[in-house]
């Protein structure tokens, strides 16, 4: 008898946006699995945000679906799954009239008031919001803590968002990605936007890296592990020619010397082959390419298909 496979819990089909002409978001397919942790990265424009406001129903698409727990999401439905997802966003607008005491304890109010007292405490201790201020009084960084605090609190089974550390502090950071380890581990899935690459790799079990409204990159922590590069640099006496596998070639003379520069995606033991056989050596630096390094030359070597319309 064989199992059948799993629904996902996110799954979008050929989904478009358009505004007038533009399309912010073309022709997008994917599907989030129970449990992923999912970083969603593009320049800004890119289409995150159009994106999320329509997996929420926010907004809807001009073509395509999208379902969340099985079931079709539009505006007019949204407010089903709702109950079961956490939502913060970097620029979230928050009632300004309540105190974030107040609005947390609404939320909560939607979803077993009581039953998650103890998240709440839990989730003070952590982010150490100002909870007895009227929200319009609060800085970026108090109005963030109390929307990640709303979007937590309730244990949901989904949590989606978007440029959730963007008015957080370094410490305040660590202590989000930190939760989000914790919800990962207890089978959360999490759906999250984010600049900040490193804290991508740090927590996410999946990159969807999107250019001009597509979806350019699929990407596990083993990919991302795989084509980790390196940059080298040589100074040889007599000019030197770069290894199978080098991109971003750049030769230059620093006075009586040739400088050979690349970036490096291939194995380690093919480049330490390569360095042996290289004559009149003056010097060698190899570094390891950084998260944002990487990103860029995927993001910069990836073009968008064009439709033939």
């Amino acid at each position: 008898m064989t199992q059948e496979t799993p629904q996902p819990l996110i799954r979008l089909e050929h989904v478009t946006k358009r505004y007038r002409k533009f399309k912010a978001v073309d022709d997008v397919t994917f599907d989030v699995a129970s449990g992923e942790v999912i970083g969603f990265v593009g320049e800004n424009g890119a289409g995150k945000t159009t994106t999320i406001s329509m997996l929420l129903g926010f907004i809807s698409p001009n073509h395509g679906t999208i379902s969340v727990f099985g079931q079709p999401v539009t505006p007019a439905n949204a407010h089903v799954s709702h109950a079961r997802i956490g939502y913060a966003a970097g620029d979230m607008e928050l009632p300004e009239s309540m105190t974030g005491r107040q609005y947390i304890k609404f939320v909560m109010t939607q979803s077993g008031g009581k039953k998650h007292a103890k998240r709440y405490e839990e989730l003070y201790k952590i982010f150490k919001p100002q909870l007895d201020k009227k929200i319009s009084s609060l800085s970026r960084g108090n109005k963030q803590k109390i929307a990640l605090v709303a979007a937590l609190v309730t244990q949901p089974q989904l949590i989606v968002l978007d440029e959730p550390t963007s008015g957080l502090d370094p410490v305040m950071q660590e202590a989000f990605l930190e939760t989000i380890r914790d919800e990962s581990a207890r089978g959360t899935t999490i759906f999250m936007s984010s600049h900040y690459l490193q804290e991508v790799a740090e927590v996410c079990t999946r990159v969807l890296l999107m250019k001009e409204g597509k979806v350019v990159e699929d990407l596990t922590q083993i990919d991302l592990a795989a084509r980790a590069g390196k940059t080298v640099m040589l100074q040889t006496r007599t000019e030197a020619q770069a290894p199978k596998h080098a991109t971003a070639v750049e030769t230059k003379r620093v006075g009586e010397l040739y400088e050979l520069s690349f970036s490096y995606t291939g194995h380690v033991d093919a480049l330490l082959a390569w360095v042996a056989e290289q004559k009149n050596v003056a010097d060698i630096e190899i570094t390891e390419r950084t998260l944002e390094e990487e990103f860029k030359h995927i993001y910069n070597d990836k073009k968008p298909e064009t439709d033939d319309e």
